[in-house]
């Protein structure tokens, strides 16, 4: 049985993961600087700032913290960080999904053997995995009710993958996806919309079952949109492309810890339906999220109605409201909706349709990354 921490901490605390990129001053095209960056960087910081594949790429993640406004003090606080030692390296730091135009034959691969074995088996799948995501921790207090929370949050996924889409241009074309990042990290093995699973023991019993027949060395290898990681105690939501706002990561971040609590409440109560819904379908959803955004038409899982895409997520915001509340975390809910008029996919193409420039458009997303 695969040891875990769930319920060693708090339920529901929350930690954010953010991936940054580093842009060349001059030109605004991604420059492998993350190596240099953290060889400056203090003790302190290195707690809350590791490399990434790709040394044009570096990640930031909160500790654990009680409140998603704990989480977005801090993560202003890393940002204005990573901001300062890219500046001390004559480079800025950008958030969105992609970059709109670099090429990811032109990047070095950070020097680390987890990065040279997943290069070396996954070959151009992980050459190409130039991409930018935000991955929010929720903690939950036992490893049962996380297989639960996971299985349902299977079904929201999309909704929270078109409030952020982020990333419309890849390799220099308008690719006319609103999330082209999701579709290259797709390629990825044992990754996209995972499994139902009926227990905590059915699911440590695929993880074992995996690591014994040398398909993965440990659970990290398994990147669904939605996991579980069990030396943390939470559940990981990796749907969302890379903000360039940092209160778009907190809002999210926000939506995602209520409903986890949402879900777990019923779990708790003995009322939680199981989830029957099928990958299918999600995925349907989930392909109307990448394709337009907030634009598009989702299935209603339970009613089998065609809604528009808006419409579905009012609905979740509304049966999450109570949760948002209860956490704390109300001035989201405001910013959330607002999100549900605009991502940060429209306001790229806004800026491109605007400057017909893909240079114009990095130089935004610095200005909005920096603005913390």
């Amino acid at each position: 049985m695969i040891e875990h921490n769930y319920g060693s901490s708090a339920p529901y605390t929350v930690g954010v993961e953010e991936e940054f990129q580093l842009m060349r001053r001059e030109t605004y095209d991604l420059v492998p600087r993350a190596a240099e960056m953290l060889g400056d960087a203090t003790e302190a910081d290195l707690v809350n700032i590791k490399p990434e594949l790709m040394q044009s790429v570096i990640e930031s993640a909160t500790g654990v913290c009680g409140t998603v406004a704990d989480a977005e003090a801090e993560l202003r606080q890393l940002r204005r960080r990573l901001h300062q030692l890219a500046d001390e390296h004559d480079c800025l730091l950008g958030s969105a999904g992609t970059h709109p135009f670099s090429r990811y034959e032109f990047q070095k691969v950070t020097e680390q053997q987890r990065y040279a074995d997943i290069i070396s088996r996954l070959k151009w799948v992980a050459q190409r995995e130039l991409i930018f995501g935000l991955h929010v921790h929720v903690g939950i207090d036992s490893p049962d009710k996380a297989i639960a929370v996971m299985n349902h949050i299977r079904t929201y996924l999309p909704h929270i993958l078109a409030l952020s889409a982020n990333s419309p241009f890849w390799q220099g074309r308008h690719t006319g996806l609103q999330s082209s990042r999701i579709k290259v990290f797709d390629s990825f093995p044992r990754s996209g919309v995972p499994e139902r699973f009926a227990s905590w023991d059915d699911w440590s019993a695929l993880m074992e079952r995996a690591m014994r027949t040398g398909m993965i060395e440990d659970y990290t290898y398994i990147w669904w949109d939605v996991r579980m990681h069990p030396r943390f105690g939470t559940i990981e939501v990796r749907v969302a492309d890379g903000q360039t706002r940092v209160r778009d990561s907190a809002a999210l971040a926000a939506l995602v810890q209520g409903l986890a609590a949402w879900i777990g409440s019923r779990f708790d109560e003995g009322t939680l339906p199981e989830a029957t819904h099928p990958r299918m379908l999600i995925d349907e959803n989930k392909w109307q999220a990448l394709r337009y955004g907030l634009e598009g038409e989702f299935i209603d899982l339970d009613t089998d109605e065609r809604i528009p895409t808006r419409a579905a997520i009012e609905r979740l915001l509304t049966s999450v409201e109570p949760h948002v509340r209860e956490l704390g975390s109300a001035e989201y809910l405001d910013w959330l909706a607002g999100m549900a008029q605009e991502n940060g996919a429209s306001r790229q193409l806004e800026c491109y349709e605007r400057t017909e420039s893909l240079v114009s458009v990095a130089e935004m997303l610095v200005e909005q990354t920096n603005d913390a």
